[in-house]
């Protein structure tokens, strides 16, 4: 049998140690319990300030006095992409991820040889302090983290150990306490926790991955709101040593922008602060210029990571993407598009990080602005507010009410400022009348009193029309030069604008300046000139864009497990046009694969379907891939792969919704090929489209403007040598689908009919997306969350309470299929006061589950998740304060939810 479990003392910096070993039992119990023994120099702490201790508690010592809250946040990426996921077998799995700077890994896995208790799953997590555990207990010193870690594994008695650097203390507990240390000491960076539970007990772990998941984002938080306080401090400081017009250049964009989009040149500042060089944009870096092509990665659009329903497919996007920026001298990164999707036939619907759904957005894009951030860039998340259609964008008005706004359009621009977004650009078209870059209520009550925005707001290029009004509202940066904000001074000499408001301006955008670190430096300094020019693609950007194509890729059917295919000693027909091009000389801006406007990246790089596929197979002699414009070349295949793109570009939108020549294609494929061979379509597609061509596909892959690595990727998720990941962001409309009046979309003027300054009722309100599907009843051909895999997932084993004001929601997710796979389940609420919505998306995460295996997922709720903003009183209301009751519902998509259950809060939920 394994030793017993030893009292301890306390641990102490090693000058102490060598007395306290000769002092009496006595004295030893004092410091147990943290009433006696030596007392540590002044200003050293070596004692945590602790919660009530049993009779065998022991203390452990902190770690020196943190300086910064950020060093709290040690693990915040990796479980916030919702890494720490629990098995039943397997090896180690070590993962490592950084935020604000730190480093952590999280390790799990099931206890196995040489592990004493092979029963068991022990997690140990870098940066987490739990509570002390209870019964029996030991401790060590002069140990590593790892040696810590191993001791407690190998030891049957031990539940529960935290190590803590400060003096290299292993304290092991044989009882286990999953709670997190609630004390008043913050600074949780030194400390490793490690606890085991039985088998059967896994969804304590996973419930404890959800409070330190959330203890992260609260932390992170704090840290960020801390560094624009000393931002504003420090911009605030240097404002007051500028001239009149030194502040003016801060205001408005100058001539001589080097290639890039915007140029800002502040004076008055220190030889080593850069200017702002902006560029688009959110997808990759915009050369514009045709000379400059593929030397930046077309990356795939923002909706394909959308798709990915993945926050860390954002966060390596977001890097891959921040780098190439570094390396071409761009500073500000014009991205990333944050609009919900309210029309599908939005032409920049392809552009949006939310979907149509601004949960989802606001999950993806805290660690698309952290990836940013870090680089020493600042992210200008656009379009503010309501720009939800290019059709007379400039001039049209969009009426939108208050429940709407923080609802629906607001969340995700107040996710993207919580994540760091240093700028936030105004939109083109009008709200409620007023041009958003002149609105008092969109840039001064909903921007900086709601939501709390503290960087800089700058206009779309052209969108400012009045400087006296601009200025007023809060609008700080007009670009791409100062043709109205030129005339500020004048204005502040004549009385019309108080002198405080260019301080105000200039503070806003210095304090931005500072908050990402340019007068620190983090922006290389060595980027000052214009390297526009430069190659800044490379092998490992490519590779994440070719993951990203896969991880977001849908599979909207596959009859008769068609996909993947079985190619050795076949004939695979290619069918298509695009197939084998990449560009269409009928489209105004953009490519096949790409979408048009301002975020697309020119490139002589796209790997064409055609050419990733024969690529794929060519140390395969026995298999044969033919190409054909029409549907000839399936004659004599087995299979017949048909390439079907539709298209949209900024500045108008899309004329319908169509997939062209899909169901045209599949026709000449099946006459040519015969009867058995099986049509499978590839459909490349800049948001929503109907499929009414499917009923003649045996299988068909669903991809959003994937951009050029688009071959490499298909052939892999053909062959299944990758697996189509994605799940819709957008719900697929049927083909008779009528969502909006024309007053509601696209608009129209007083006589019935269009005009430049056309009115867009936004009356539908909340029931945005799947919300108007569900409220009214009418089935969409495809769900938002839909997306099938190769294997078959189930579901099960429901369980909800609540503690206080948190709810727990935990479902076992089994894959009961042939092949691994990852399952995405998703948690919708619902609320009586939430109507006319029925359930809105609140929880989701991406689960890799072997084949037969079983993993838990648990989501926690809180306030926000059941709350509900009330027009009337102008603040959000918690719907369980109401007494109303609080429905969840688990499942694959928005409409497949097999499991539901009420809150209860107290007790445990009824199961369902």
């Amino acid at each position: 049998s394994s030793p017993m479990l030893r009292s301890s003392i306390p641990g102490r910096p090693i000058a102490e140690r060598t007395a306290a070993a000769a002092a009496s039992a006595a004295a030893m119990a004092r410091n147990v319990n943290g009433v006696g023994g030596p007392r540590p120099p002044q200003g050293r702490s070596l004692y945590l300030p602790v919660e009530e201790l049993s009779d065998q508690g022991v203390l452990i010592p902190p770690p020196r006095a943190s300086t910064h809250v950020a060093a709290v946040l040690a693990a915040a990426s990796l479980l916030l992409a919702g890494s720490l996921l629990l098995a039943s077998s397997g090896p180690r799995d070590a993962v490592a991820s950084a935020s604000g700077g730190a480093r952590a890994a999280i390790f799990l896995e099931a206890a196995g040889a040489p592990r004493v208790d092979a029963g068991r799953l022990c997690v140990a997590m870098d940066g987490v302090r739990l509570s002390n555990g209870g019964g029996q207990h030991s401790s060590t010193e002069g140990k590593t983290k790892e040696e810590c870690e191993e001791t407690c594994r190998e030891r049957p008695k031990c539940a529960q150990a935290i190590y803590s650097s400060g003096n290299q203390g292993c304290y092991m507990f044989a009882q286990a306490n999953s709670k997190l240390y609630s004390g008043a000491h913050h600074d949780h960076s030194a400390f490793r926790s490690i606890l085991c539970v039985g088998s059967s007990e896994a969804v304590k772990l996973e419930m404890l991955r959800s409070q330190v998941e959330h203890m992260f984002k609260s932390s992170d938080l704090e840290s960020i709101q801390q560094r624009w306080l000393e931002a504003e401090r420090n911009a605030t400081n240097l404002v007051a040593t500028l001239t009149q017009e030194n502040k003016m250049s801060f205001v408005h964009g100058s001539p001589g922008g080097c290639g890039y989009a915007g140029f800002l040149n502040p004076t008055g500042l220190s030889w080593d602060v850069l200017p702002l060089k902006m560029n688009d944009g959110p997808q990759g870096f915009n050369p514009y210029q045709e000379s400059l092509a593929g030397t930046a990665t077309q990356f795939p659009a923002l909706l394909t990571v959308a798709a990915s329903f993945n926050p860390e497919t954002s966060r390596r996007y977001a890097t891959a993407v921040a780098e190439e920026f570094v390396l071409k001298g761009s500073n500000v990164l014009l991205g990333p598009d944050v609009e919900v999707t309210r029309t599908t036939l939005s032409g920049r619907g392809f552009e949006t990080l939310s979907g149509e759904d601004p949960f989802l957005g606001s999950e993806l894009v805290r660690p698309y602005i952290k990836a940013v951030k870090d680089k020493g860039i600042i992210a200008t998340v656009k379009h503010w507010l309501d720009n939800n259609q290019e059709i007379y964008r400039q001039t049209m008005t969009a009426v939108v009410g208050e429940r709407a706004q923080h609802e629906i359009y607001m969340p995700v621009f107040k996710a993207a400022f919580e994540a760091g977004a240093g700028a936030v650009m105004c939109a083109y078209n009008k709200i409620n009348g007023h041009h958003a870059c002149e609105n008092n209520h969109l840039l001064t009550k909903l921007l900086r009193e709601d939501l709390g925005f503290q960087g800089y707001t700058v206009s779309d290029w052209g969108a400012t029309h009045n400087a006296e009004k601009s200025a007023k509202a809060g609008l700080d940066v007009e670009m791409p030069e100062g043709k109205h904000y030129g005339n500020l001074s004048k204005l502040i000499a004549k009385g019309k604008i108080e002198a405080g408001t260019l301080d105000r301006m200039a503070t806003h955008v210095l304090a931005a300046m500072h908050f990402a670190g340019q007068f620190e430096g983090r922006f290389p300094l060595d980027k000052a000139a214009a390297l526009g020019h430069l190659p800044a693609t490379t092998d490992e950007h490519r590779e994440v864009a070719h993951n990203t194509i896969i991880e977001s890729a849908v599979l909207l059917k596959n009859e008769g497990k068609t996909l993947p295919i079985d190619a050795a000693g076949k004939k695979i027909a290619l069918v298509g046009h695009y197939c084998n091009h990449s560009n269409d000389k009928n489209f105004g801006q953009g490519a096949v694969y790409s979408g048009g406007g301002s975020g697309y990246v020119i490139t002589t790089r796209t790997i064409k379907p055609l050419d990733g596929i024969r690529e794929h197979f060519s140390s395969d002699p026995s298999v044969e891939v033919v190409y054909s414009r029409n549907g000839s070349a399936a004659k004599g295949a087995n299979y017949a792969v048909i390439c079907a793109a539709a298209h949209a570009e900024e500045g108008w939108d899309r004329p319908n919704l169509t997939l062209p020549e899909a169901g045209d294609l599949i026709k000449e494929a099946r006459k040519a090929g015969g009867k058995n061979i099986k049509v499978i379509v590839l459909a490349s597609a800049p948001g929503a489209i109907t499929t009414e061509w499917l009923k003649g596909a045996d299988a068909a892959i669903l991809l959003f403007e994937p951009g050029e690595q688009v071959g490499p990727a298909v052939a892999k998720l053909l062959t299944g040598d990758a697996s189509p990941g994605g799940r819709l962001p957008v719900s697929m409309p049927n083909e008779k689908e009528e969502r909006f009046t024309k007053w509601q979309y696209p608009g129209l003027c007083k006589n019935n009919s269009w005009c430049e300054d056309m009115y867009a009722n936004f009356s539908e309100d909340t029931l945005v997306g799947y919300r108007w599907n569900d409220a009214k009843k009418v089935p969409s051909a495809f769900p938002f969350g839909f997306g099938l895999t190769y294997t078959e997932f189930e579901f099960k084993k429901l369980h909800t309470s609540c503690d206080g004001d948190v709810a727990t929601v935990a479902v076992k997710v089994a894959n009961v299929g042939d092949r691994d796979g990852t399952a995405v389940p998703q948690l919708y609420v619902g609320f009586e006061s939430l109507k006319p919505v029925v359930r809105q998306l609140r929880g989701f995460r991406k689960v890799k589950v072997e084949k037969g295996g079983e993993k838990t997922v648990v989501f926690m709720l809180r306030e926000a998740d059941w709350s509900y903003f009330d027009e009337g009183e102008d603040k959000w209301v918690s719907a369980l304060a109401k007494g109303e009751d609080i429905k969840v519902w688990v499942g694959a998509s928005s409409v497949d939810l097999p499991l539901s259950a009420t809150l209860a809060c107290g007790a445990t939920a009824a199961e369902a």
